[in-house]
């Protein structure tokens, strides 16, 4: 980071220390991912996992005291029942994923520290297994704006691999000042930097691979993320184009390249784009803000290049949506 930026940026790390010490602070955030995400009383209709019970009456700034819950971590295997105890722990993954993609695109809390640590595998008395979060210390709280932007962004580069449309969003997603977008040198300079960095941390399959290439009748080639190799380029871009980073922006990157290490740890063909760009596509095709960016989105989508609509895309970004989530393209669509 550039000097001007450091000062802040230890200020923000020294608040959050002291927010993770309050537990008072704690006990109200477990309290609330509850109410969203319980699978006893959360009112959330995609996540339900295990979150402890909370007892308020005993808890203090210094004092946290909640309901004890027995599990194993997602990264314990045991020799004995190692191929079952995979394919549990994978599945699990997959739901703490879908469950961090929930909370990031959807309701915009979010547990800010899904590690290894923080995820039980919890063995049910009928021998089913269920996902059980601990450590709430921190929550990222996501603007609907920034959710709209990554929205966008993920559907524009995997079904367009459209960089300079990826630039033009980074306004949403509240990352660049907007007189650097304004400026048409800047943003022609940061989309070809885009260019670079999404070159050298997508890996596309050979045939199929975005852009119609496929032909009508395949789905869109989904890429490879290399989260490392991502999350470094983008770093490298910050001092170049006034980056500025909020914490839920580094928060959620650091929970998503958590989750997906530790699923390549299980499956080394495990891609997270595989279960992220039907969330962005769900999610573009319901347009639940009424995001004008979103519906702007969409027609980049289905429209060619002359602005007509194109049904072959339409049936596209339909079949990807039905293929990618097991649902028809008639559900997909109502």
């Amino acid at each position: 980071l550039i000097s001007t930026e450091l000062v802040s940026t230890t200020g923000e790390f020294v608040s959050r220390i002291f927010e993770e010490m309050d537990y008072t602070n704690e006990a109200n955030n477990c309290q609330l991912f509850a109410e969203l995400y319980s699978e006893h009383a959360g009112n959330s209709t995609d996540v339900s996992v295990v979150v402890p019970r909370i007892y308020p009456e005993y808890c203090t700034e210094n004092v946290l005291v909640m309901e004890w819950i027995d599990g194993k971590k997602l990264t314990d295997v045991g020799s004995d029942d190692e191929d079952e105890a995979v394919a549990e722990n994978l599945e699990l993954i997959r739901q703490s994923i879908d469950s961090t993609l929930s909370q990031l695109l959807v309701t915009g809390v979010m547990h800010a520290d899904p590690h290894a640590g923080n995820l039980l595998k919890i063995r049910r008395d009928d021998g089913s297994v269920a996902l059980g979060y601990l450590d709430f210390g921190i929550l990222s709280t996501i603007p609907e704006r920034v959710r709209d932007g990554l929205t966008c962004a993920v559907a524009l580069q995997v079904f367009e691999r459209d960089a300079d449309a990826v630039a033009s969003l980074f306004g949403e997603l509240m990352l660049i000042p907007q007189e650097v977008l304004d400026d048409d040198g800047e943003r022609s300079a940061l989309a070809e930097a885009l260019e670079v960095t999404f070159e050298e941390s997508l890996l596309y399959p050979d045939a199929g691979a975005g852009g119609g290439d496929g032909g009508d009748e395949a789905a869109t080639g989904i890429p490879v993320l290399k989260f490392d190799k991502l999350l470094d380029a983008l770093s490298r871009l910050v001092p170049r184009f006034r980056f500025d980073l909020p914490p839920y922006f580094i928060n959620n990157a650091r929970a998503l390249s958590t989750l997906e290490g530790i699923a390549k740890g299980l499956d080394p063909g495990f891609n997270v784009l595989e279960i992220m760009y039907p969330y962005a596509l769900g999610r573009l095709l319901r347009n639940p803000s009424g995001s004008p960016v979103v519906e702007r989105t969409v027609q980049a989508l289905i429209r060619d290049g002359e602005g007509r609509v194109d049904r072959s895309r339409i049936r596209r970004v339909l079949r990807d949506s039905a293929l990618i989530s097991n649902k028809s393209r008639r559900r997909v669509v109502w």
